[in-house]
């Protein structure tokens, strides 16, 4: 799949860089027990973590504040789809299971504190282009027919269902998050995406 990142995100923000994983051919379905068992157990460890506060003095949330005034003034103080998951869970209100790809998705997001967005590839036309949005969205996501998802998760026009056989995950890597340590992180997310799914995958590095 041809998918670009906006030259001028990498200009303001340097550092930041994004992987695109295309998995094809496989089955979205209900997810397994351990996989449900391990996202609830992994949700309410946070939750004793987050009880009493701290989520926004955690480095990781730092960072993101610093890369969003990089990309523009005034999304500053926003927040990203992690941040707003932890700030649920911190009032002990967890993800419910949804389908065994969001699941898992939603498990490794939580795990590395990284936006992990996944799309119904089957439905997009590339090129697929990462462009600097609003302040509500932050960064959009396009291809030939438009915008069809967001960094926020508030838009999605593209979304994975039972039905779909081919999926487009987007991982967001922060400036301190080495090319090693992401690679790592990727194989150890698509083994486990592939054991559950099934099918095969291509990892595409935005250029």
């Amino acid at each position: 799949m041809d998918i670009h990142l906006d030259p001028i995100i990498t200009e303001r923000a340097h550092g930041l860089h994004a992987a695109a994983v295309l998995y094809e051919h496989i089955e979205v379905g209900p997810s397994p027990q351990m996989l449900k068992g391990r996202l609830r157990l992994f949700q309410e460890s946070l939750y004793f973590d987050y009880a009493d506060g701290g989520i926004s003095d955690q480095p990781f949330v730092k960072e993101w504040q610093q890369v969003f005034k990089q990309l523009h003034p005034s999304f500053e103080g926003q927040i990203t789809p992690v941040e707003q998951v932890l700030l649920l869970i911190s009032r002990e209100q967890f993800i419910e299971s949804k389908d065994s790809a969001h699941d898992t998705t939603n498990f490794f997001s939580l795990k590395y504190s990284l936006p992990i967005m996944v799309y119904d590839a089957g439905r997009l036309h590339a090129p697929v282009r990462l462009s600097v949005g609003e302040k509500e969205n932050i960064l959009a996501f396009s291809d030939q027919n438009g915008v069809f998802g967001d960094f926020t998760g508030l838009t999605n026009h593209a979304p994975v269902t039972p039905d779909t056989k081919q999926l487009l995950q987007l991982v967001f890597f922060p400036p301190s998050f080495e090319k090693d340590k992401a690679n790592k992180l990727l194989e150890s997310l698509t083994k486990m995406f592939e054991q559950i799914h099934g099918g095969s995958h291509t990892v595409h590095w935005t250029t």
